[in-house]
């Protein structure tokens, strides 16, 4: 009698999933009753259904629709528009305010467009995306190029400085202070935040999926999604900000903003309308977001550029070459040697092709009913645009897989800033924010570190290009190679 309970409740369920599926849906796997059709962070699975389904398909779990867009036109309609610009909504994305909506990072609505406007306007009256920014950038250059002379000669990893110098520009502008590039406190933190991105897996899977903390008991909850991971994380976060906000506070001049967070502090005061959400909550998680950004994307990108130098020694010998043309020896690379240097410019965005550092871009959800190709794209639907698939895309790129800068090089050698098919800061309304900084930043780093070094691989060995698994992201994996100083 049991089983044959079981059976007809098996049947029902599976008979309900059939016929509730909304008509006009793009095409993707059926999958199971309540479990759905599969892990939707499964990258190798996401490409064997782009394979059969096309450009566009989605997937079920555990009720939440998934939708991946893998063609850059596709994806510049949908991102450009309203309805794809929310970010999800779970209490736990809110990990540093107690489940209440802050930042700017994964906020939505007034609040979102409110922090962004603010944070873009004041980044860039401090300099960002300006010529004014060069000394803060080439200080920190140049303390990285001294201490990974410390390195040279031997088999070495990438230095932990690379974090804290990349980190160290955007936290000028932040809060007017700098890290010693081995600070004891800010490394742990670091350590703290790639941990949690190790275990991002199970924390992206348990909040997008809230139901699962319903059935699963909390034993498993633990030990699966690594919950103490977050918690250690929140603890040390509202330790570093928390010392950060009351530092500026007790050398606050509200006639004179030195920095982001002073500025805030003086709208939030004086309750300006700029200041319509902002609260020392909000603040601290805005601090979080900048610091996660300022040291995470653009110090991968500069391991992925070392290996990728390291991998082919004559396109990073005619790099070498050009610089040593255009930048006198003794002297720094700056933002106004970019131009003339455009084999430099060339190789950084084929490696930010090459390596397409997220890989799904960032997760999007829709805010009503809407449309896309023809397909319905429901209310609540999560997006991933696959900027990795756009990056690969034989229809913008001729033998995609092969390494060549040339791709950014017209006829006569001149730099090709623009290309369709090219995302790396991802597209739209929600494009990144920081990205004329992480561009200067990209510039000056490699320009100091190629004008100083040469990067290969040790005797008998290959430079590994395959990334870490780690979920959303392509981070190179941390390995030995040789740093030789430059005469």
């Amino acid at each position: 009698m049991i089983l044959e309970f079981i059976l007809f409740l098996s049947l029902v369920l599976i008979i309900r999933h059939w016929l509730t599926r909304p008509k006009g849906l793009p095409p993707g796997p059926r999958g199971y009753p309540i479990f759905g059709s599969g892990v939707p962070l499964d990258m190798k699975k996401v490409v064997n259904y782009q394979k059969k389904y096309g450009d566009v398909f989605t997937l079920n779990f555990f009720g939440i629709r998934f939708l991946y867009i893998c063609d850059y036109k596709m994806m510049k309609d949908a991102l450009g528009r309203t309805e794809f610009s929310d970010r999800p909504s779970s209490e736990g994305f809110h990990f540093l305010t107690d489940g209440k909506e802050a930042g700017v990072f994964v906020s939505n609505g007034r609040r979102w467009l409110n922090a962004r406007r603010f944070l873009l306007r004041n980044l860039r009256n401090l300099g960002m995306g300006k010529s004014s920014l060069d000394d803060a950038i080439i200080h920190e250059a140049r303390c990285l190029v001294e201490d990974m002379k410390r390195y040279a000669g031997k088999p070495s990893k990438f230095p932990e400085s690379i974090n804290i110098a990349v980190l160290n520009v955007v936290w000028q502008m932040v809060a007017s202070r700098r890290y010693d590039l081995y600070d004891e406190e800010v490394s742990d933190f670091i350590k703290i935040i790639k941990t949690l991105q190790d275990d991002f897996f199970g924390f992206v899977i348990l909040q997008t999926c809230p139901i699962l903390k319903k059935i699963l008991p909390r034993f498993i909850i633990n030990k699966f999604f690594r919950l103490e991971v977050l918690e250690k994380t929140v603890v040390a976060a509202k330790k570093l900000f928390g010392k950060t906000i009351e530092a500026r506070k007790a050398e606050l001049d509200v006639s004179h903003a030195e920095n982001v967070i002073d500025e805030y502090l003086i709208q939030m005061n004086e309750k300006t309308d700029v200041a319509e959400f902002f609260s020392e909550g909000d603040l601290m998680r805005v601090i979080f977001d900048l610091f996660a950004a300022g040291f995470d994307t653009t110090s991968n990108m500069l391991r992925w550029m070392i290996l990728y130098a390291a991998k082919y020694p004559d396109v990073q010998k005619r790099v070498q070459e050009q610089i040593d043309e255009v930048v006198p020896r003794g002297e720094f690379p700056t933002n106004q040697h970019k131009s003339q240097l455009p084999l430099l410019e060339a190789f950084i965005h084929e490696v930010l092709r090459m390596s397409s550092l997220i890989p799904f871009g960032v997760i999007h959800v829709t805010g009503a009913d809407t449309h896309l190709a023809g397909y319905l794209v429901p209310k609540g639907a999560y997006v991933f645009s696959m900027t990795g698939f756009a990056h690969q895309d034989p229809r913008y790129w001729e033998s995609p897989q092969e390494f060549r800068i040339e791709r950014f090089l017209d006829e006569d050698g001149k730099f090709i800033s623009h290309k369709e098919g090219f995302a790396p800061f991802l597209i739209g309304k929600r494009s990144c924010l920081g990205e004329s900084l992480a561009r200067m930043e990209l510039s000056i780093f490699s320009a100091a570190l190629f004008q100083n070094f040469t990067f290969s691989p040790l005797e008998g060995q290959e430079v590994d290009l395959t990334s870490q698994n780690v979920p959303l992201a392509n981070f190179s994996k941390d390995q030995d190679f040789l740093i030789s100083v430059r005469n």
